[in-house]
């Protein structure tokens, strides 16, 4: 079982013993590595950030290239760095004030670019790099001694104090019926693929179908668009918010009051955050290159679903819900990503440290700290992050700034262990 990845010959010549081990250097585990090494005063050598690609973020950055993003939905103040207004000081200074994209009733928003290189500039700056073990981790045990975890990985086993959940949502892709039984040369890809280039795609010589509602879809249909005519098929009028949920769900003691008066683990507190997420929807700067591109005749908006798809020579014989047919085509998933909760490594963990799971499968967190409980009540020493904490985080969880919300009840975890040793402060960074 592992954190799904590439191979590394990364190995480590003996045991290696931190204050905390990250699982995951996408943003969730960049922002805490950074948050516990400038407010928490660590040190490089108490941390270990383990994630199998060769950089940090580079997940995060291989899949915004792969849907085509231009701009965050996030507003500038969300980023890794631990200063709200150090995007904008980082633009202000690079000369780069018009990446800050102005957006209608909302605070600016940054570029793919400025982001990136911003998180860039906060990763040299603190020495992050210094953190992350290139490997993928395979299972987390008890050690003997038992007051410590042990992290198994391609590279080596470590041990830790504390163990976070940084996983993000690197499950398995999202599959209709009617495509799992095509032949693995058929025309058909899913955005998240590791292989999915939309360079490539955009190459097709027969029509291209991207498949899916929300804003994945809707921005990789604009980004193929500049390039060859495309069909963006969704079950349902597409649903135009501008966020991800409400913002005063980012206020955690709106969150108190709303999630957390709910049972613990309970279906109840799901329902909540379901209902207030807006899943599957499109912003309306996205909606508006929609119909740039529909005015253009680059672009097709269809409702609807495709019922069933053939191979042949020259592409997909694809088969719509009302009776029509396509031939010659391509088809595009933007359907996204099967559940967390049904992460191999969430199982595996939960499994040896004899871990609660609640409804959907998700851990049972203590609300204050995020520690995973046991199966007997107690803390845990592993926390949780991202959209596997959304049942105590909330409807914004997997987002930018629920890494900040995480980190915060980090640093007040460890305040409040006063018996815990106290690392020495940072060497020099700032």
């Amino acid at each position: 079982m592992t954190v799904d990845g590439l191979d590394t010959d990364t190995t480590l010549s003996g045991p290696q013993s931190y204050e905390y081990v990250i699982i995951g250097g996408g943003i969730h585990g960049t922002c805490l590595a950074n948050y516990l090494l400038a407010e928490g005063a660590y040190r490089h050598q108490d941390l270990r950030l383990v994630d199998p690609r060769d950089q940090l973020l580079a997940s995060f950055e291989t899949k915004a290239r792969q849907c085509g993003m231009r701009t965050l939905r996030s507003t500038f103040v969300h980023h890794i760095g631990t200063e709200p207004f150090s995007l904008e000081s980082f633009a202000e200074g690079a000369g780069r004030e018009a990446e800050l994209v102005s957006t209608e009733n909302y605070p600016n928003r940054p570029t793919l670019e400025l982001f990136l290189d911003h998180a860039r500039d906060v990763i040299d700056r603190r020495g992050i790099d210094e953190c992350h073990l290139q490997s993928r981790v395979t299972g987390v045990t008890r050690t003997g001694a038992g007051d410590r975890l042990e992290v198994q990985t391609d590279a080596g086993s470590l041990e830790a104090r504390h163990v976070v959940l940084a996983i993000g949502l690197g499950g398995s892709r999202t599959l209709p019926t009617w495509g799992t039984s095509l032949p693995d040369d058929a025309p058909l890809v899913h955005v998240w693929d590791d292989e999915f280039d939309p360079t490539t795609a955009a190459e097709f010589s027969g029509p291209t179908y991207v498949v899916g509602g929300g804003i994945t879809a809707g921005q990789l249909a604009c980004c193929l668009s500049e390039h060859t005519d495309v069909t963006l098929c969704s079950r349902h009028d597409l649903d135009i918010e501008l966020t991800e949920a409400d913002p005063y769900w980012i206020n955690w003691r709106h969150i108190e009051q709303e999630i957390h008066t709910l049972p613990s683990g309970s279906k109840a507190r799901l329902d909540r955050i379901r209902a207030a997420r807006n899943d599957a929807t499109i912003p309306p700067y996205v909606e508006r290159r929609l119909d740039e591109a529909r005015d253009c005749d680059d672009l097709e908006i269809r409702r609807g679903e495709i019922a069933s798809a053939d191979a042949t020579d020259e592409g997909l014989l694809v088969r719509f819900d009302d009776g029509t047919t396509a031939t010659n085509a391509q088809v595009v998933l933007a359907t996204g990503l099967d559940p967390v909760p049904e992460h191999p490594l969430v199982g595996s963990v939960a499994e040896s440290l004899s871990l609660e799971r609640g409804a959907g499968g998700f851990p049972v967190l203590d609300d204050r700290t995020l520690a995973w409980r046991g199966t007997d009540g107690s803390r845990s020493a592993v926390y949780v992050s991202g959209a596997l904490a959304e049942p105590s985080v909330g409807p914004f969880a997997r987002n930018i700034v629920g890494a900040r919300r995480v980190a915060e009840r980090l640093l007040a975890s460890r305040h409040r262990a006063g018996s815990e040793r106290a690392p020495s402060a940072p060497r020099g960074r700032s």
